[in-house]
């Protein structure tokens, strides 16, 4: 599923719904579609707005957060049924955002676990943090930053002065249930290459996750073409609307 097509198909159901009108009582007019065009496209903008996220790099400059780099997984999920789409996952969004991805316990910037407790009271469950290999330092950071009673613990570290995304978790309590575990795992995936990080709630998987894929391709597209140099001479809100029509023209199309 493209989300061009999904967009689209948005923009087409409400002038269906709401372009028509009376006029006396059989006759019918036409709906404007002069108009269909740019509707269909600040649709599309505005949903592309409030997936990027900016942090200021090594030189201060904002920039997009985008994995740039290989991506270095450890998976722990148990016994969870969820193992060949969780892989499936992130093939898929490291081939849409142009880098590779490995499995391996060394120098992890992508960790996903599936235990029990994952929490101690609000906190992280610090034995689990530990027996996943990571710091104390990393801990107090997360620990500061939100309750972690629900179940789902998601949290990405915007600590890489080159733009890329440092250290995503994604830690789901193995007690909660098999579809909460799953949006859980998902979202905390998307998150981690850089879209969704803004968002208050947990994605629903069964509502579909391709146009983030789809999202993240066009903005590693983006940022390609645009180009270090020139991005890093604008301001967040210049690189914004740049990348946000750029995304807005491939998506489209």
């Amino acid at each position: 599923m493209k989300c061009s097509n999904s967009i689209k198909v948005v923009a087409a159901a409400f002038l269906v719904n709401c372009g028509f009108h009376a006029q006396g009582e059989d006759e019918l007019v036409k709906p404007d579609t002069s108009n269909a065009a740019r509707v269909e496209r600040e649709i599309l903008q505005k949903w592309i707005a409030q997936d990027l996220h900016f942090f200021a790099d090594g030189r201060g400059s904002p920039r997009l957060f985008l994995r740039r780099h290989p991506v270095r997984v450890a998976i722990a999920l148990g016994a969870q049924p969820i193992n060949e789409e969780v892989s499936s996952l992130i093939a898929r969004l490291s081939e849409a955002a142009g880098v590779p991805y490995e499995l391996t316990s060394k120098d992890v910037n992508l960790a996903i676990t599936v235990d029990t407790p994952i929490n101690d009271g609000d906190k992280p469950n610090p034995l689990l943090w530990k027996r996943v290999g990571l710091s104390e330092t990393m801990y107090k950071i997360v620990s500061e930053t939100g309750s972690w009673a629900s179940g789902c613990g998601i949290y990405t570290f915007d600590n890489d002065p080159n733009g890329q995304v440092g250290l995503s978790i994604t830690f789901a309590d193995s007690k909660l249930e098999p579809e909460l575990i799953k949006n859980c795992v998902i979202d905390g995936i998307i998150r981690a290459f850089g879209v969704r990080l803004k968002r208050k709630l947990i994605l629903r998987s069964e509502d579909g996750y391709f146009q983030f894929i789809a999202l993240v391709r066009a903005l590693g597209v983006c940022d390609r073409t645009i180009g270090t140099e020139r991005l890093a001479s604008m301001s967040e809100d210049e690189q914004k609307s740049k990348y946000v029509n750029c995304a807005a023209d491939l998506l489209g199309k």
